[in-house]
């Protein structure tokens, strides 16, 4: 049968990793000195950021993990005032915080002698402690 029933819904698959980053790939070898990003590709990086980090993300694609995580949160801020797909009548509950949060120190201490400690409660959202760990072991170089 070559025809779709009407009462059937279709899924939209979305790429994986490997796909978007071999798009990425393809583009690199192509693009003129200085273009910008086409915006298929930045969406195919946000989409993916819904099953991976930023982190992962920016670094498979090697992107900018500020330049990607800025697209993300416009993509997001964007996806709120509008409502997208079907509604299958699915209900999300927030129940806050967990109930035993997790608690991490790391400390470390450069050649240099320059320290740093980072102190986290629960899960970091608002910023990458791999990216602030780089910032600091690269900030004597």
């Amino acid at each position: 049968m070559s025809e779709t029933a009407p009462h059937m819904i279709t899924a939209t698959v979305r790429p994986t990793l490997e796909v978007v980053h071999d798009q990425f790939d393809a583009w690199r070898k192509g693009k003129h000195r200085g273009r910008r990003i086409p915006e298929v590709l930045w969406q195919a990086a946000v989409e993916l950021c819904g099953d991976h980090s930023v982190w992962e993300v920016s670094r498979a694609l090697r992107l900018s993990y500020n330049d990607l995580k800025n697209h993300v949160h416009k993509t997001r801020d964007i996806g709120l005032g509008t409502r997208q797909g079907p509604d299958f009548g699915f209900v999300k509950l927030d129940f806050g915080a967990p109930i035993t949060p997790s608690e991490c120190l790391v400390e470390m201490e450069a050649p240099s002698g320059a320290k740093m400690r980072m102190s986290f409660k629960g899960a970091p959202r608002d910023f990458d402690p791999v990216e602030l760990s780089r910032a600091f072991w690269r900030q004597g170089q």
